[in-house]
């Protein structure tokens, strides 16, 4: 950094007051990242980021401890930092150390214990996800308060409480969402992914997390570590999953890495005017073009390039420079960190395709290493099938993907008409690009997400469109994704705030309840029994998301997918017409030659035909196929001989 921007965050430092992890109104005086670590962790070595709030590091030193040494004490750029690195002897008992931290106006260190735990193998008993698993999305602030006493924390910048605006916090914590567990698990979800529950001590929107601040601090206002560690105590018990949002591609302005990093070159692109407004933002940041494509594009200028991965997100969000080294190890540990504190059993990682590519290479191998069940999907928001297929050949650690792809493909066949590139047709040509990918069973799948309108909205509140994507959604490749109140119809469209809606029932005084039914309207209750209907299916019959699959070319709007084995076959019928259509028997042939007569296990609509069989579906001689109602979905089992 120019000596320009030094002497800025000099005076920054002196007019602020500094934040961090305080203990009553006591300021730490030198705090320590990680904050413990572990004996018998694979490589036997962990880098300490120790900082001097209040005065320049001359040194540190550790008192002798049973199979721990120093192995190099780092100064960092800036005084106020020095990187440690201690070795940890694979025979080294659990203990406390002490470290010595001398600073330069001092004649006496500050002494600073330092926990090295055992580690708890029970941590590790419910890692990974699999295609029989089902992801529920949740928006902490918005899902239920179960604390009202943490909705408001003094010292933190943003104090505002109001549900009736779409940007400020609501109150939702993880208590609340622990309390509700089983009504997630009733929808057939067997893991919660949460959106970002780290401390965002940014002045405005801070309820969305993804500007974090302090990347060792649950945010207060969802009931700090505690309250994660009771979650994840809860979420394990039912058998369940947690599922963890991680950003390394960016944090708030309101970090002490912003306000006073260990190196100018832990951040990209300074901003121009670095002083931070009201609303956290600066003046004259680069901002990234987005445009993905200058990763492979073999013509792509130099300056896009750097655009694309230097640029900041947004004005009040920090790029982070994962080219460094000391910032890259940070990362690394601070992921372990959260999977040894707390059993956390996959990662779901923010705009993956915006940090240094051969740094998430590095990351994602560092926690297989330690964890090699674990399961690290990306956002790879991409709009093609060959850019999604670039971003997960580039890291043969990364296990899947979210399916932009899919979500595409199902926005265009069940908001548009078929025809031969569109509608149903081009949800075909989609999963045939499966092809493309390895393991394309460990794409995670959906029909919303926090990000997008809501289903319910997308297809004009049709309910028979919604019946058809929820049953898709249950029975499709890969892992299914359901965004909180999609089970209860939330209906809003566009603006972030206002489709991270609350959830009915999550608030004392709500006059609607999700969770006990209580007032839903006749639609809303209509729509959660279907969801529930869909979970039993899917339990009922694992061979959906494990056999094989096949699929059917659309014809005459009708689209059919199944899987089978050698129990069953589940075969999925979809008409996007407004008439009533058969799918022919004879294209089944031979596939359910070895197969029994075939039985509906469900209907979104009724299918009423005259037959010899005198049911909704003939199986005689003669007929010429099974009967799909106008906008409905069919699925029949057909037993193994």
């Amino acid at each position: 950094m120019k000596n320009g921007r030094w002497a800025f965050l000099g005076l920054l430092i002196a007019l602020m007051v500094m934040p961090g992890e305080a203990f009553g109104t006591k300021v730490l005086k030198v705090v320590v990242d990680p904050p413990n670590w572990w004996v018998g962790m694979p490589g036997n070595t962990v880098e300490l980021l120790v900082e001097h709030r209040f005065g320049d590091i001359q040194k540190v030193t550790l008192e002798e401890a049973q199979g721990v040494r120093i192995f190099k004490d780092e100064p960092a750029q800036n005084p106020h930092y020095h990187y440690v690195t201690l070795v940890i002897e694979p025979q080294a008992p659990a203990q406390t150390l002490q470290l010595n931290v001398y600073d330069t106006k001092s004649k006496r260190p500050t002494l600073v214990p330092y926990v090295l735990e055992a580690r708890d193998p029970s941590r590790r008993s419910h890692m990974g996800l699999d295609s029989r698993d089902l992801i529920y999305l949740v928006t902490p602030d918005r899902f239920a308060n179960g604390n009202p006493s943490n909705d408001r924390i003094r010292g933190l910048a943003e104090q505002s409480l109001d549900r009736s605006q779409g940007y400020e916090r609501h109150g939702g914590d993880l208590e609340g969402l622990t309390a509700h567990l089983d009504f997630i698990a009733s929808l057939g979800a067997t893991a919660v992914w949460t959106m970002p529950i780290l401390e965002n001590d940014m002045p405005r929107a801070s309820y969305h997390g993804y500007a974090i601040t302090n990347h060792y601090r649950v945010d207060p206002r969802f009931g700090g570590f505690s309250a994660y560690a009771d979650y994840a105590d809860a979420l394990h018990a039912k058998g369940m999953k947690l599922v963890m949002d991680m950003v390394p591609n960016h944090f708030g302005t309101a970090h002490r890495f912003y306000q006073n990093p260990p190196d100018s070159n832990w951040i990209n692109a300074w901003p121009g005017q670095p002083k931070t407004d009201k609303n956290g933002e600066v003046g004259e940041p680069l901002i990234t073009n987005h445009r993905y494509a200058t990763m492979y594009d073999p013509y792509a200028a130099p300056s896009d390039k750097a655009q694309f991965t230097d640029g900041w997100f947004v004005s009040s969000m920090v790029d982070v420079n994962q080219r460094d080294r000391h910032c890259a190890q940070y990362l690394v540990q601070n992921a372990i960190w959260w999977i040894e504190s707390i059993g956390v059993d996959a990662f779901r990682v923010d705009t993956w395709i915006y940090p240094d590519q051969s740094f998430l290479n590095q990351w994602s191998t560092a926690i297989h290493a330690v964890y090699p069940d674990f399961f690290i999907f990306s956002e790879s928001w991409v709009h093609n099938e060959h850019s999604q297929q670039y971003f997960l050949d580039q890291h043969p650690t990364l296990d899947g993907a979210a399916d932009f792809m899919m979500y595409q493909a199902w926005k265009e066949a069940l908001e548009k008409p078929t025809s031969w590139n569109g509608g149903l047709n081009h949800f075909y040509m989609n999963l045939a690009a499966d092809y493309l990918y390895r393991e394309p069973e460990n794409f995670v799948v959906f029909l919303d997400n926090h990000d997008e309108g809501r289903f319910f909205a997308k297809v004009k509140e049709d309910k028979d469109l919604y019946k058809m994507g929820l049953a898709m959604l249950y029975t499709m490749r890969g892992i299914p994704c359901l965004f909180y109140g999609t089970e209860v119809l939330m209906r809003a469209e566009s603006d972030h705030g206002a489709m991270r809606q609350d959830m009915f029932g999550g608030w004392e005084g709500d006059t609607k309840n999700a969770f006990t039914g209580e007032n839903l309207t006749g639609d809303e209750a209509e729509a959660l029994a279907f969801v529930r209907e869909l979970a039993d299916l899917r339990t009922a019959h694992p061979v959906i998301g494990t056999g094989s699959l096949r699929q059917w070319a659309p014809y005459d709007d009708v689209y059919a997918y199944a899987w089978y084995n050698e129990e069953e076959l589940v075969l999925v019928l979809v008409n996007r017409s407004e008439m009533l259509q058969k799918f022919a028997a004879k294209r089944l042939h031979p596939l359910v030659a070895d197969y029994g007569q075939p039985e509906i296990l469900l209907e979104t609509k009724p299918a009423h035909v005259e037959s010899k069989g005198g049911g909704p579906a003939d199986w005689t001689e003669g007929v010429q196929g099974y009967p799909i109602a106008p906008n409905g979905l069919t699925m029949y089992r057909f037993p193994g001989k």
